[in-house]
């Protein structure tokens, strides 16, 4: 008896149709990838793993693409022997595209294994934020930090390394994309504050849209990544220089564009580095990069990448570059180098030496539909790839880890060794089998040492490092966080652990001994069912003086609330001259659909080991009586003595979305 999938597949064979090329999976992930579901009040966390979705997902997608065309899949890197060479020659780069091709349709038609690389699947007392602001970047902490008094600047990994973000200020101007097609300017003048400007994307001949990842504020420019799309089979990431010195009269000044769907960046000091995914779905279709023509021309014309400047492994097995490039923004949008390697990229972990892109790979015992959903059948494994920041951007290490990392704070260096907290399944049979490990990497990416197997039955969920010590939460109905001594690289070791309910999704650094936890509140949805649903907001105050004995000092619960910050870092507001913390919060009365919703901040700090809350202020601009036409808070800032909000309205009807800005005093 066939199977749904060989049905399909079957019947698309037999009527040799080929489907168009707006339904290809690149396209595909690309027109999803910033979209955001409509957001349930009480999303259900079952009992499966985030590796069960994962393989569910990508599952479907190996069926689709089985079907339409070749399975892009990530590099075989085996280990430290995997060497990295250059390509001689554009001849050479071609047909190892036709290579991998071959190869690649050839296994989608077997019975056997099946992988695919997916996209990104891309997180106060007693002085304590003053800790924080001067945390060094040799613990591996890290906090925000404005350059000047008086403002924030978003919330990253690494001291001294930006992140391009939605939200920018410069202390007198509030930048905010509320949607991929402008950049709102609002002047932060507290209750008075007012739109006085829109930045759109210029446009680009023979594109189908251009429109607006995220964006960096710098020395009077606003440096924003835009997205590329032409006619839906292939896209580029471009960066445009806009100068802002006037705000009553900003100007485009320069671009630059190379291959690919965006990624990530980063931002030190001038320097912009540029990550991206190109899919050579042709053999001619090699990775680009260049300046426009000019900088007031519609047409950018990159040159096609030098072949010495492309790298591969031994057994490269998917005709997708991963292309980095360095810019220095002080001179216009000229990179001083672009280089590509053979590979994928999902998430990046970047400090002041290195950057490494790292790329999800999902391994298949079998094509039978029947393995396709049962989540056990995935063997995952993350691809590491390792860049010096020097002006030739080299490329000096590849490796491979058994298992998936959460994000980017999975991953930190220190004294050359880099630390990777992952999570993999047991048995590729069975479904949450899961287990998880803390491995550590020396320079060149060689495994030489690694905790052993803990939390079994759960997956990471948030990891942040400081020191030698890396502190890890895992979930599956209660919220275990483990500390863990690094400071043997051969020996790492697992010094004590603590239990509480819910799980957070981030954790900050307080002070010495102090962490805060950010994430769910979690409770059964029923006696009779092992499963638990999310039911809003939870901080969490963990005391890690013993680090062999730690412990929960409070924890504060704000039923039906959700949070950008739950899943995204930069969502999280921290202001240093007055030692607290802010977040944005969209809070649902009840289970009916006609509900009213709330939007708004709560202001908060830890005092005498207590979290304590200062300010729950609810933004009347943000009500949303009427769900279909809604309003999302989804960060906040500050100017001086204010805390904005800025959101988004939107009307499904009318079809149509602005950015709403709202302000509040700080509370004293």
């Amino acid at each position: 008896m066939k199977t749904d999938y060989e049905f399909i597949k079957n019947k698309f064979d037999e009527s040799d149709v080929k489907a168009p090329e707006s339904m290809n999976e690149e396209f595909v992930l690309d027109k999803i990838k910033d979209v955001k579901p409509k957001k349930n009040r009480k999303p259900l966390v079952a009992t499966l793993s985030t590796a069960a979705a994962v393989a569910v997902i990508t599952a479907v997608a190996i069926a689709v693409t089985s079907i339409f065309g070749s399975t892009p899949q990530p590099i075989k890197i085996a280990g430290t022997k995997a060497r990295l060479t250059n390509f001689k020659s554009a001849d050479d780069v071609k047909e190892a595209i036709r290579t991998i091709n071959k190869q690649s349709q050839e296994a989608n038609s077997d019975k056997g294994n099946y992988a695919v690389a997916e996209d990104a699947a891309d997180a106060a007392g007693d002085n304590s934020l003053s800790y924080q602001k001067n945390f060094s970047t040799a613990t591996g902490g890290a906090a925000s930090k404005s350059a000047d008094a008086g403002h924030n600047a978003t919330y990253t990994q690494y001291t001294n390394v930006d992140e391009a973000d939605t939200v920018k200020t410069d202390g007198k101007y509030i930048f905010y994309r509320a949607n991929a097609s402008s950049i709102t300017v609002f002047l932060a003048k507290g209750k008075s504050s007012k739109k006085i400007a829109e930045i759109m994307p210029t446009k680009v001949k023979k594109a189908d849209d251009v429109y607006f990842e995220d964006f960096y504020v710098y020395n009077n420019k606003l440096l924003a990544v835009e997205g590329t799309m032409y006619s839906h089979t292939f896209n580029n990431t471009k960066v445009e220089l806009f100068d802002i010195s006037d705000i009553n009269n900003i100007k485009s000044t320069d671009s630059f564009t190379q291959s690919g769907t965006y990624c990530s960046s980063r931002m030190i000091g001038s320097m912009m580095y540029i990550v991206s995914n190109h899919y050579a779905s042709k053999d001619t279709d090699l990775p680009k990069a260049g300046k426009s023509k000019a900088a007031t021309d519609d047409e950018t014309t990159p040159n096609e990448i030098s072949c010495t400047d492309i790298y591969t492994v031994e057994k490269p097995s998917t005709p997708n570059f991963l292309v980095v490039s360095g810019i220095d923004t002080d001179n216009g949008a000229q990179a001083t180098k672009t280089k590509a390697i053979l590979g994928s990229a999902d998430t990046v972990y970047c400090n002041t030496e290195h950057l490494f892109v790292t790329a999800a790979e999902y391994e298949f015992s079998s094509n039978k539909y029947e393995d396709f959903y049962w989540f056990g059948s995935a063997a995952t494994y993350t691809q590491i790839v390792k860049v010096d920041l020097n002006n030739n951007l080299d490329f000096t290490a590849t490796t491979k880890v058994k298992g998936y990392i959460d994000n980017q704070y999975a991953l930190d260096e220190k004294d050359g060794n880099l630390r990777v907290a992952v999570t993999y399944n047991t048995d590729m049979k069975k479904a949450n089998k899961e287990t998880n490990r803390l491995c550590i990497l020396n320079k060149n990416l060689k495994e030489v040492g690694k905790t052993p197997e803990f939390a079994k039955g759960e997956s990471i969920k948030a990891v942040r490092y400081i020191g030698n010590t890396a502190y890890v939460i895992t979930y599956e109905q209660t919220d275990p966080l483990f500390v863990i001594d690094t400071a043997d690289a051969r020996k790492p070791k697992i010094l004590g652990e603590v239990k509480i309910s819910g799980f957070s999704t981030m954790l900050v650094p307080v002070d010495d001994n102090t962490l805060l936890g950010i994430g769910y509140h979690t409770q059964d949805e029923d006696d009779d069912i092992d499963m638990e649903i999310q039911e809003g907001v939870k901080l969490a105050l963990f005391d890690v003086t013993d680090k062999a004995n730690p412990k929960v000092l409070d924890e504060k619960i704000f039923k039906n609330y959700e949070s950008e910050v739950q899943y995204n870092p930069k969502a999280l507001l921290v202001n240093f001259e007055r030692n607290d913390y802010t977040i944005p919060y969209t809070h649902y009365y009840d289970d009916d659909e006609d509900t009213e919703t709330e939007c708004g901040i709560i202001n908060f700090k830890v005092d005498n080991k207590k979290l304590s809350i200062i300010d729950e202020y609810k933004s009347k601009k943000f009500n949303a009586k009427d769900i279909d036409n809604s309003c999302e808070l989804e960060r906040c800032a500050y100017v001086s003595d204010y805390i904005y909000m800025l959101g988004s309205y939107y009307n499904y009807d009318d079809d149509d979305s602005y950015a709403i800005i709202d302000a509040v005093k700080y509370r004293q």
